[in-house]
C-alpha cells in the first residue's frame, strides 16, 4: 500500500532521525524537542503564532492584534480574518491526504489555552518525550514505518522502529545534505529543506548533520537557522544562533 502524502516538518525530521546504514531508529534524547521545535517552526511559517518579544502568541492576539480587530466607525463588528491569522480554531492539515499532523495540532491547542504567554524555548521543552512517540504512531499509520512491539522478560515494553520507505527517505536526506553542503542556495532549494536541515544541526539529528558537518559548515547552519525563525533559534545551542540586532535607539532632539 502506498504511504499517505507526506508534508509535516515534524513526520519529515522524525524519519530523518532513522539511521539508514544501520536500519535502525538512532537513540537520541533530544529528538522530542527538535520535533516540537519543527512543530512551533510550521506553525511559525504558516501564520498561526508569532513572535512577541521572545514569547509565543497565537496569530491576532497580541494587544495591537486585538485592536485592529475593534469595529471601525460604521462597522457592526470586528474585521473578518483570514485562515492563519487566529481566527479560525487550528492549524489546516499539512500531514496530507487531509490529516492535520496530530503534534502540530496538539502544540496549537496547547499554545491558544495557554493563558500567559510562554517563550519558544518553553514551548519546545514542554511535553517533548510524548513528542517521539505521536510523531511515530502518525507515521505508523500513514504507512511509513512499523513498530515491533515486545516485552523484555515479560515484564518490560520494548518497541523497535522498522522503515518501510528507505529510498524516499534515502532520498529526502540526500536532497537535504545538498543544501546543508551549499550545493543547492536556500533560495533554490525544495520548501522545507533549509528547516529541515537548521532543526537537524540545532536538534543533534546526526543522522542528518553529524557532529563533524556541525563544525565545518558551522556558518551555513547559522544562517539556515537565522532563515528558520524563532523556534529554530531557540532550540539552538548558541554559537548557532543568529547574532541578535540591538533595537534602534532614535536619537535624542
Amino acid at each position: 500500500m502506498e504511504p499517505q502524502l507526506l508534508t509535516s516538518l515534524p513526520a519529515k525530521l522524525y524519519l530523518l532521525a532513522y539511521n539508514l546504514e544501520k536500519d535502525r531508529m538512532y537513540p537520541n534524547r533530544h529528538l522530542g524537542r527538535a520535533l516540537r521545535a519543527a512543530a512551533l517552526a510550521e506553525l511559525e511559517a504558516d501564520g498561526w503564532v508569532v513572535d512577541d518579544h521572545g514569547l509565543v502568541r497565537v496569530a491576532g492576539t497580541s494587544p495591537e492584534g486585538a485592536r485592529s480587530q475593534e469595529a471601525r466607525p460604521g462597522e457592526t463588528g470586528p474585521t473578518p480574518r483570514e485562515p492563519g491569522s487566529g481566527g479560525a480554531t487550528g492549524p489546516t492539515p499539512r500531514g496530507g491526504a487531509g490529516r492535520a499532523d496530530p503534534l502540530v495540532a496538539a502544540v496549537f491547542r496547547q499554545i491558544s489555552s495557554e493563558p500567559t504567554p510562554r517563550s519558544w524555548g518553553h514551548w519546545i521543552d514542554h511535553d517533548h518525550r510524548a513528542a517521539v512517540l505521536e510523531t511515530r504512531d502518525d507515521l505508523e499509520s500513514a504507512g511509513w514505518l512499523r513498530v515491533a512491539r515486545g516485552q523484555l522478560l515479560s515484564l518490560i515494553p520494548t518497541s523497535a522502529v522498522v522503515l518501510l520507505e528507505r529510498p524516499r527517505v534515502r532520498e529526502l536526506n540526500r536532497a537535504a545534505g545538498r543544501v546543508l553542503r551549499g550545493e543547492v542556495s536556500p533560495s533554490d532549494a525544495a520548501p522545507d529543506l533549509v528547516p529541515l536541515v537548521a532543526l537537524a544541526a540545532a536538534g543533534n539529528v546526526i543522522t542528518l548533520v553529524s557532529a563533524g558537518e556541525r563544525r565545518a559548515f558551522a556558518d551555513r547552519i547559522r544562517a539556515l537557522v537565522a532563515l528558520t525563525g524563532c523556534a529554530a533559534t531557540a532550540l539552538a545551542p548558541p554559537k548557532y544562533r543568529p547574532p541578535r540586532v540591538p533595537p534602534r535607539v532614535p536619537p535624542r532632539v
